[in-house]
């Protein structure tokens, strides 16, 4: 009858399986590495508008003209200001303010508001982080 292999020499057999690595999981690497480099070559960069989104409407704004614009929603108004190409929410009525604390983003959310906001490109595309 075989003896079983204690905890640390199981260990050690599958770490060493783990080593070994089969032509497919070379292919995955590869390819994996190639989308990698090929996401970072042809990043689509800092988006030049930012739609608002409320129950009221939609609205577009150029993150090239600074500003504060204000939004109605449900519990009141939510303020969203545009400065050197960025945006941030600074007044918001929510009760856990997570909008205003989250900075400068390129997508910004006041759930309880139902106001959000997302950075596009010259397409009108969403950008790589929000879309």
């Amino acid at each position: 009858m075989k003896a079983e292999a204690s905890p640390v020499e199981a260990f050690r057999l599958s770490s060493f399986e783990m080593k070994r690595k089969k032509p497919g999981d070379i292919i995955l690497i590869l390819i994996y590495i190639t989308l990698f480099t090929l996401s970072l070559v042809f990043y689509p960069g800092k988006g030049d508008t930012l739609l608002v989104e409320t129950e009221t409407g939609s609205y577009a704004y150029a993150l090239s003209e600074d500003g504060v614009h204000s939004f109605t929603g449900p519990l009141g108004i939510t303020e969203i200001e545009i400065k050197d190409g960025k945006a941030r929410v600074i007044s918001s009525p929510c009760r856990n303010k997570i909008c205003i604390e989250s900075g400068w983003a390129e997508t910004l959310c006041c759930l309880p508001n139902r106001v959000t906001a997302i950075t596009t490109g010259n397409e009108g595309e969403v950008d790589a982080i929000s879309g």
